[in-house]
């Protein structure tokens, strides 16, 4: 009898073409996801795969947009909107339940070791920029869980203890001499007259981006060149959208978000000088690509190295400020540090949310010219 009768050759056929779907789906269309928080897997990888693999594995499947998709609607088929993506509070509040974020803002994880190399870190880059006559600023934009505490779910909040890592960061920061900005005190006082924090983000909203901004200048010694609300603000009005809404499928809610339309300087121009040649290129499908901008205008030159809390929302406001305006991101204290020696920026802009604060890997993988000037100093 034939190995395949013909009548199980198309299952055959069918049976292998089920399993290629994954190896296509790398290559082929897929529909809209979030943003993957993983791109590439860490080092040595193979000594622990379950914890250094799997997480670059849930970012990088094929037909991810799509599979995330049909898991949305199975979800809200059986009537949970929320899965595995974001914690609902009060009054429909959305929090981010990736990155252990939660447990960091609660102050239920406290990473001593992370906190004193992500300190040690900032000294090495502090005494870079001040052998050359710059100044280094580190800037933590809080998480969402952070700001809009009073929103978490009351269980969480009976579960608040201190101190937390940004406590440490902040104390440590300050007894060793470096510039840091503590964005907590500066956002709970401006929420006093208005929202600083999307309810259904993970970002903070306008209002929130230009108070950091602004805390950045000001602790660069150069306060003059902060912007005035009036001048870069539009009116509040109802925001229908935000990436913890899309990441859960859920609806929006009653009532919407609040946002502040950019107006002015934090409206990027359409005409922009890219200096070239400054970065090394990055993967097509990357969401952070660096960009450095020459304005023609007077001003100090300016270097940003944060995240998507930065990215475009510091775009107009830097290039309004800066002789010479870049971003890149931080990828965890492991960002390109060449491209700022080739940039020589005179106020250079450390700015990684909360929950992304944390060095990744060993100390001898961060910027080379960092580890110098820490031995130099």
């Amino acid at each position: 009898m034939p190995l395949l009768m013909s009548f199980r050759r198309w299952w055959a056929v069918i049976f292998f073409a089920i399993l290629t779907l994954p190896t296509i789906g790398l290559v082929a269309p897929d529909a809209p996801a979030p943003l993957r928080t993983v791109l590439e897997p860490e080092a040595h990888w193979w000594e622990e795969a379950a914890k250094r693999l799997d997480p670059f594995i849930n970012n990088a499947f094929g037909f991810r947009g799509a599979v995330l998709a049909a898991h949305r609607s199975y979800m809200r088929f059986m009537g949970d909107t929320q899965g595995d993506l974001a914690l609902k509070g009060e009054n429909g509040s959305l929090f981010l339940k990736d990155e252990h974020a939660l447990e960091q803002s609660l102050g239920q994880l406290v990473r001593p070791e992370a906190v004193s190399g992500f300190v040690a870190f900032a000294e090495r880059m502090n005494a870079y920029m001040k052998a050359r006559g710059g100044r280094f600023v580190v800037l933590i934009p809080p998480n969402g869980h952070t700001t809009n505490f009073e929103n978490l779910p009351a269980y969480a909040r009976r579960l608040k203890t201190s101190p937390t890592e940004y406590d440490l960061v902040a104390q440590q920061m300050k007894a060793a001499g470096l510039t840091f900005v503590d964005m907590r005190p500066i956002l709970a006082e401006a929420k006093k007259v208005g929202p600083v924090h999307w309810r259904y983000d993970t970002h903070w909203n306008q209002r929130g981006m230009l108070l950091g901004f602004n805390a950045a200048m000001a602790a660069a010694g150069r306060p003059d060149l902060a912007v005035k609300a009036e001048d870069a603000l539009g009116p509040a009005e109802p925001r229908l959208t935000g990436d913890l809404l899309r990441a859960t499928g859920a609806r929006v809610p009653n009532p919407p978000d609040v946002q502040f339309p950019p107006k002015g300087p934090m409206v990027p121009p359409k005409e922009q000088t890219l200096i070239p040649g400054l970065f090394k290129p990055v993967a097509p499908h990357d969401p952070f690509v660096p960009y450095a901008v020459d304005t023609g205008h007077p001003g100090p030159r300016i270097m940003v190295i944060g995240d998507s809390f930065s990215q475009g929302s510091w775009r107009g406001l830097g290039i309004s400020a800066a002789s010479a305006y870049s971003w890149q991101h931080h990828r965890y204290c492991r960002f390109d540090m060449e491209s700022v020696e080739r940039f020589k920026p005179d106020i250079l802009i450390y700015a990684p949310t909360e929950r992304a604060m944390p060095c990744k890997g060993e100390p001898e993988n961060w910027p080379k010219a960092a580890a110098d000037a820490g031995k130099a100093g």
